[in-house]
């Protein structure tokens, strides 16, 4: 087989989520062509999308010794130190790719990513609104720009961003299940129930939308169904804080102390177990 013809096969291997067969395609491919940066760069997708991120960077890396300006590249070498937690680095990537090209969406995303995980949010809804102008069409930077809003406390904002989200892909389970979080905060828990619902229909497997499910009925004082939901959840996920917390508090307010006190304990060993793993973290 020729260079474009297995680039073909790489990438439809890539579009069925077989990222391993298309790195090894892609492979193929560059030995026939070796100058060819595309291929270099996607395989460089391919190798993040299995983890691999040093030979990711490595290809990424390649394909900028042929073509130094090649901005795809450059900014998918960004994603993948953000991948790394490294985040400095990421960022002087998607300020470099800006600095050429004011009008580049992904590094104006991309940037407000990296600010919206270093807290900075206010910084992020910035980045994420000059990736709209150029593009109101992102559906993803609507939903990241909701989540921003909803840690600034602007609520209201947030759920307007998410609406937007919501017409363009509706069918993101993650977005409706933000969305009524932001309703919830607001008291708005029976709207909440509506859009915890639409995101469990989506993805029945979501345990954040179980637990968001089971404290909006906890707040309506319908604990005997919230502690179904919080049992759904710590199911899919067995050490989610949060779930076990509710459900020690459902149980409380039924009177039901000693399976309480059981739940609130496991909720307190949860947390001490991830304090500890951050403690590491940060040693290293």
């Amino acid at each position: 087989m020729d260079a474009i013809s297995l680039a073909k096969e790489a990438d439809e291997l890539y579009r069925r989520g077989e990222f391993d067969d298309a790195a090894l395609f892609y492979d193929r491919a560059i030995e026939r062509d070796s100058e060819n940066k595309e291929l270099y760069n996607r395989r460089g997708l391919a190798l993040c999308r299995t983890g691999r991120h040093q030979d990711a960077i490595d290809s990424f890396d390649a394909a900028l010794r042929i073509n130094p300006h090649y901005t795809d590249a450059l900014n998918n070498k960004g994603v993948v130190f953000y991948k790394q937690k490294r985040y400095d680095e990421s960022m002087a990537f998607f300020d470099e790719i800006i600095q050429r090209d004011p009008n580049y969406v992904r590094a104006l995303y991309n940037k407000g990513v990296v600010m919206d995980r270093l807290g900075r949010y206010r910084e992020a809804v910035e980045y994420y609104d000059k990736a709209l102008l150029i593009n109101p069409g992102g559906a993803r930077v609507w939903s990241n720009r909701g989540a921003a809003l909803g840690n600034m406390g602007d609520l209201e904002g947030a759920i307007d961003s998410f609406d937007r989200s919501i017409a363009l892909q509706p069918e993101r389970g993650e977005v409706w299940n933000n969305k009524g979080a932001a309703l919830a905060k607001l008291h708005r828990y029976e709207e909440a129930l509506e859009h915890f619902d639409r995101a469990l229909d989506i993805d029945p497997l979501n345990a954040d939308a179980w637990y968001n499910r089971g404290e909006a009925l906890r707040r309506l004082n319908r604990d005997a169904e919230a502690i179904l939901d919080f049992e759904r959840a710590i199911e899919i996920e067995a050490g989610h804080a949060r779930a076990w917390s509710g459900k020690g508090l459902a149980l409380k307010a039924l009177g039901r102390e000693e399976e309480a006190e059981a739940a609130l304990a496991r909720e307190a060993e949860i947390m001490l177990n991830l304090g500890e793993r951050g403690n590491g973290d940060k040693e290293s």
